[in-house]
């Protein structure tokens, strides 16, 4: 080799060795001996040995089982074509570099092996590929972290309206406050809700006020723009008009927004809006059908409590009116009542007034000629005014506390003397042929309504008294028998009433209570009596009930009506 060339070689920063054919060193320069040491007296093949040793391969495309033909290394040197490889040389044990290997022949006489540093390449390049996969996953980051962080602006938003509107309950107030929501978000300058009834489009609310004139506007819009709102879609337009009927155009290029509201599939109303926005965001678009889907959810629920609580006034309203009608039926059956009972008491008031008449006309006489022996005589006559006047006030209260209709509020009473008070009332139709045994019980007051327990008494005993003398027309000697028991039988206290009449039939005890039956001839019953008797217990939170037939237990009595009222 020339002077010259070695010169050349000396200088360059990049490691050569130079063999000969015999794979003897010719000679390798100064940045080989600092990178791979001193091989100067090493044998040609020793030299390449150890050489290749401290390189790794990451590919090799020679398939030789030969060392000498398979390393790249010795390949290089052996060979006489050009070769190029790349390899990883171990210089300590954590210090690695890689290297272009490249060998060349030079006038077939020696070869010339190039080492090329590409570590720092190499490393640029992983370098650039992390910064590169560091990039990539930056963006997917910064991509991620936005849409969580509109996810969490979109559902902090949703949260703020749905919290705004759940418990809102008042329609007129929900819509109002939906469209000032919304005009808040998408920064509107003006909202309104439309109504839909018998196929228009009406608006009903404006946000703000100052547009309350709309009001009662009848609103239009394209067919195909009307189909899609009631399919559920919602609308983002631009437009230089409010709607398509609107004669006056808007004063600056508007984006109107539809949100349709559906209640169960069916379209409820709009909510409108008109914002300045050139363009709607896609988490805005988003929002739209987040926030449609809670207003719908919250006026449907307004709605629903708005039906229940239309209906429960209507039901207050028939309930009251059903107690005012039943409140008529009783006082009408009470007056039925007192009707058949006016004749007969008129006669047995006006017998003891006869009396006392009678005794004062002989008084009258008496006191003119007045003489020791008629004192016994006055005392006497004294002595039966006196019963008849205590009999007629008897009669009158009891016919003034049966007719008292506005007893409504409940009072404590001894059932043992409302029974009595009863009996003084119809004492005229009892007197004659008619046996009235009392087994009363000892009793405590208890909490009720005396007038109505007084007219379910007065019902059983008048039914008892005409079941009676339906036998006595038949059989005049026979004695009519009504027995009253009072008894205390654990929470209840039962009240028994017997007669031994003509019975009920077995085809008519299923409709007793029923109201309008009756076995009375026309004109003689009205088939409430009963029927309202029932509905008196049951506001007593009792029962009534009853027993019929030769079956009964105790002695000849056919029918025995039990009622059973709580002590507390």
């Amino acid at each position: 080799m020339s002077n010259a060339l070695i010169n050349f070689y000396h200088n360059l920063e990049e490691p050569i060795i130079i063999y000969d054919k015999k794979l003897n060193i010719l000679y390798h320069n100064l940045s080989f001996k600092k990178i791979f040491g001193e091989y100067n007296n090493s044998p040609g093949f020793d030299c390449l040995s150890k050489l290749s040793y401290k390189f790794s391969y990451q590919m090799c495309f020679l398939k030789s089982e030969d060392l000498k033909t398979y390393n790249p290394i010795i390949s290089a040197i052996d060979k006489e074509y050009n070769f190029t490889t790349f390899a990883t040389y171990q210089k300590e044990e954590d210090k690695f570099y890689h290297y272009m290997i490249k060998a060349f022949s030079v006038k077939r006489r020696y070869r010339i092996v190039y080492f090329y540093d590409i570590t720092n390449e190499l490393q640029g390049e992983k370098l650039k590929e992390e910064n590169e996969r560091l990039r990539i996953q930056n963006i997917e980051f910064a991509t991620t972290n936005s849409k969580a962080q509109n996810q969490a602006v979109k559902m902090a938003l949703l949260n703020r309206i749905s919290i705004s509107l759940k418990n809102e309950l008042n329609i007129k107030t929900l819509i109002e406050k939906s469209l000032k929501e919304l005009s808040i978000v998408f920064g509107a300058s003006k909202s309104y809700f439309v109504d839909f009834k018998k196929d228009k489009f009406t608006i009903q609310y404006t946000y703000p006020e100052v547009y309350a004139p709309q009001i009662g506007e009848v609103v239009t819009y394209s067919k195909a723009l009307t189909d899609e709102l009631f399919n559920g879609k919602n609308s983002i337009q631009a437009c230089i008009k409010e709607h398509e009927g609107a004669s006056i155009p808007l004063l600056n290029s508007t984006t109107r927004i539809i949100m349709p509201i559906l209640k169960d599939s069916q379209l409820y109303g709009l909510i409108v809006i008109f914002t300045p926005k050139k363009e709607i965001s896609a988490l805005e678009k988003e929002l739209l059908t987040g926030i449609s889907m809670v207003v719908s959810s919250s006026l449907i629920q307004a709605s629903l409590f708005h039906q229940i609580s239309q209906k429960k006034t209507e039901l207050e309203s028939a309930i009251k009116e059903l107690k005012e009608t039943q409140l008529q039926l009783i006082n009408s059956e009470k007056m039925a009542s007192l009707g058949q009972l006016v004749a007969s008491v008129a006669h047995e008031i006006n017998t003891p007034l006869g009396a006392i008449n009678a005794n004062n006309e002989m008084m009258e006489k008496i006191f003119e000629n007045l003489k020791s022996d008629n004192i016994n005589i006055l005392k006497e006559m004294n002595g039966v005014d006196k019963e008849a006047i205590k009999r007629i006030t008897n009669i009158v209260q009891s016919l003034k506390r049966f007719v008292r209709l506005d007893e409504t509020v409940q009072q404590e009473a001894n059932i043992n003397q409302e029974l009595d008070l009863t009996l003084d009332l119809i004492h005229h139709k009892i007197k004659r042929g008619f046996v009235v045994e009392k087994e009363y019980g000892n009793l405590p007051l208890i909490s009720c309504y005396p007038n109505m327990l007084n007219q379910v008494f007065l019902n059983i005993l008048m039914n008892a008294i005409h079941s009676i003398e339906e036998i006595k027309v038949k059989n005049t000697d026979y004695i009519g028998k009504i027995k009253i028991k009072t008894i205390i039988l654990g929470d209840f206290l039962r009240v028994s009433i017997l007669d031994n009449g003509s019975g009920i039939e077995e085809t008519n005890k299923d409709k007793i209570f029923q109201a309008g039956f009756t076995t009375k001839k026309k004109g003689q019953g009205t088939g409430l009596g009963l029927a309202i008797c029932k509905k008196i217990i049951e506001k007593h939170k009792g029962e009534i009930d009853f027993e019929s037939g030769d079956s009964m237990p105790e002695g000849d009595f056919k029918t025995n009506f039990i009622i059973d009222i709580p002590l507390f």
